[in-house]
């Protein structure tokens, strides 16, 4: 933290103060699991550049696989019993990573579309970025794994947000 920012936070009440702080712990410990989070992401792709054998450096940006994150996160918090989970406190690890990568697997299939190009002279053929189906491939088997957990969990935390409820049941402890 730059010295003006810690002037003001200790020009601050006691209750500001740890209110502040807290609020700054908790902001620092999201971003910190953000960056673990998108290194996993990477791991689980294997998009490093020594690996990338037709692809100059790494496939996907840091920015777009944040970017996926936010997509992944919002197709969960958005799917009924709405939620509002961060990656820090996201209830199943592997739903947000594939989720993540069918997000990120759909934005790099979109360029490879858009960039196909086929040549054909005398016989001769040459066709660029044609991976797009096996992108497809790849998006439809992990949709068709996601899918279903997502649906269970999201049944199994709805079930267990019931109980307790102000309904009164002779079925209760």
């Amino acid at each position: 933290m730059n010295k003006n920012l810690l002037k003001q936070i200790q020009s601050l009440p006691a209750s500001q103060k740890q209110e502040f702080l807290e609020l700054l712990e908790e902001y620092e410990q999201s971003a910190l699991a953000l960056e673990q989070f998108k290194s996993e992401v990477r791991g689980y792709i294997r998009d490093f550049p020594e690996l990338n054998r037709l692809v100059t450096g790494e496939e996907s940006s840091d920015r777009m696989i944040q970017y996926c994150v936010f997509l992944a996160l919002d197709e969960y918090n958005t799917t009924p019993p709405l939620t509002s989970n961060t990656v820090s406190d996201f209830p199943s690890r592997v739903i947000l990573l594939q989720l993540t990568v069918i997000h990120l697997l759909t934005s790099v299939g979109i360029l490879k579309s858009r960039n196909r190009f086929v040549y054909n002279d005398g016989g001769f053929s040459v066709q660029t970025e044609q991976q797009d189906s096996t992108y497809l491939q790849w998006i439809s088997l992990l949709r068709s794994q996601v899918e279903p957990k997502l649906t269970r969990l999201k049944v199994a935390l709805n079930i267990s947000g019931g109980y307790g409820a102000a309904l009164p049941s002779e079925y209760t402890w």
